[in-house]
């Protein structure tokens, strides 16, 4: 009668590096995927430079530019700035610019402003809209609100800034109307990027004697 032995047979080596390399690449996977996501967390918005001067504006709905007479002080460049992590996205970004509160205005139509350029791209009559209050009668009224919304391609760098300029220009028709106080249009601009929706506000001033509305 023998005693049967069983030997000690030791895994390969072979066999061992090449199990580790096929796990390597998922543990990277999972870690990368999560700072995706917390770079566009990271991301704000703000309105960071502005201008006043005696600007010359181009006419959105008609043809031709008019210059202020008195000083106006628009905003002109909009920053995203980042936090860690590098985001390159696309983004739908819809600027608003509402009517001027305080002026009521019953019959008859004056300019708004709308967005001429974004980032140095000329805006399409496609991408704008100008919408004016309407009554039966007198038709259509007062100030137009505007919007301008388009997809917009966005790099930031990890811990960068990214500067948008935008040019506005003046909207709608007028009838002539003579607006005698200080008009101030409320600008607000929304960019909805990677799944969160950033806001950013200013506004537009237009004195009296300006002659642009």
């Amino acid at each position: 009668m023998s005693d049967e032995v069983t030997g000690y047979k030791p895994h390969s080596r072979r066999a061992v590096v090449k199990g580790a390399a096929w796990s390597v690449p998922v543990i990277a996977a999972a870690v990368a995927a999560p700072a995706a996501v917390a770079s566009v967390n990271t991301l704000d918005l703000a309105f960071t430079a502005s201008t006043t001067d005696l600007l010359s504006l181009n006419l959105l709905d008609t043809t031709g530019v008019l210059t202020a007479q008195a000083l106006i002080t628009v905003p002109t460049t909009l920053t995203l700035t980042n936090g860690p992590g590098a985001v390159t996205e696309t983004a739908a970004v819809t600027v608003s610019v509402a009517r001027p509160g305080g002026i009521n205005i019953s019959v008859g139509r004056a300019r708004g402003f709308g967005v001429y350029s974004f980032n140095g791209t000329p805006t399409t009559a496609g991408q704008r809209t100008a919408v004016y209050q309407s009554a039966p009668i007198v038709g259509q009224f007062g100030f137009p609100a505007t919007t301008w919304t388009n997809n917009v391609p966005v790099t930031v760098a990890s811990n960068g800034t990214l500067n948008l300029p935008i040019v506005f220009g003046l909207a709608g028709t007028s009838t002539g109307l003579a607006i005698s106080a200080l008009a101030t249009f409320p600008v607000t601009v929304t960019v909805v990027i990677g799944g969160r929706t950033l806001t950013a506000t200013s506004s537009i001033s237009v004195p009296v004697g300006a002659g642009l509305l």
